[in-house]
């Protein structure tokens, strides 16, 4: 009897020995899929990166997100795609292999409904000349991404348009990826479209 206590209890062992070790909640694992994402964030960015006085990790999580899950460009980037590249059938595109606009990437200017103040247009993201992105700082970015509220403008303040309540949910450290991404893209200005995706 004690002899197959003993056995089961080495089994019930190395079960949970296996278990634990291959397990995705494992730091090791972790760490290797963030790098992973980091340097296919790298990979994609459609403009060259400032990294200076940055954590590079971040930098590349951030290009991670914005440009493989959060689908940014097509609400910030005017035109979204560069020329021939659009991805969608006609009118809007030409079937391309949807190559970012990297001349005015990330710099806004879309308009949603009629101008404002009536309608909305969609935010510059790119750094000002303090190297903020949007003007905004970390807090106030986080702010605006959890609460849908703008807080350079206070009298309207509401994002309207912008997808915040799915972006509430990010870790901070996801939304701090995405800040130090931002901060590290080039400043740029908004260029010429009738719509988002264009």
């Amino acid at each position: 009897m004690r002899r197959i206590q003993v056995a089961a209890a080495v089994i019930v062992l190395f079960a949970v020995v296996t278990i634990l070790s291959n397990s995705p909640l494992r730091g090791d694992n972790n760490d290797r899929t963030l790098s992973q994402k980091a340097q296919i964030g790298f990979s994609i960015s459609p403009v060259k990166l400032n990294l200076q006085d940055k954590d590079p990790e971040l930098v590349g999580l951030g290009s991670y997100i914005v440009n493989a899950q959060a689908g940014c460009n097509d609400c910030h980037t005017c035109p979204s795609y560069a020329p021939g590249h659009n991805p969608f059938p006609p009118p809007f595109g030409v079937s391309g292999n949807g190559e970012f606009n990297g001349a005015n990437y990330l710099a806004g200017g879309i308009a949603f409904g009629p101008p404002p103040p009536v309608g909305v247009v969609s935010a510059n993201l790119t750094p000002d000349s303090t190297g903020k992105p949007g003007g905004l700082t970390l807090e106030q970015f986080k702010t605006a991404l959890q609460t849908g509220h703008d807080p350079l403008d206070p009298k309207f303040g509401l994002l309207a348009v912008m997808p915040w309540p799915y972006f509430r949910h990010m870790t901070n450290r996801d939304l701090e990826a995405i800040y130090t991404f931002l901060s590290a893209i080039p400043t740029a200005a908004p260029g010429s479209c009738s719509g988002a995706g264009q």
